[in-house]
């Protein structure tokens, strides 16, 4: 199975940010010029989706208690200060 059948088989909004995460960072550092724009393409999915997938996991290094939120829009609250 690979990042984007298991990002596509999971259900938990933490996880499919943290499998996002782990596929762009490692691309990052194994092919010179990668970009968010080509893990978006990869994982058929927005720009936008991809670029808030990937500020939900920088914020989790640095509040590991926002994988506590339910739902995730009830992280984005927390990270956006809302809550």
């Amino acid at each position: 199975m690979n990042f984007v059948d298991l990002y596509n088989s999971e259900t938990n909004w933490g996880k499919k940010v943290i499998i996002m995460e782990l596929f762009h960072l490692s691309h990052v550092v194994m092919r010179e010029g990668w970009t968010i724009r080509r893990t978006a393409e990869e994982f058929h999915c927005s720009i936008g989706l991809t670029s808030e997938n990937l500020r939900l996991a920088h914020a989790i290094h640095e509040k590991p208690e926002i994988l506590d939120c339910e739902t995730r829009q009830d992280a984005l609250k927390k990270v956006n200060g809302r809550i």
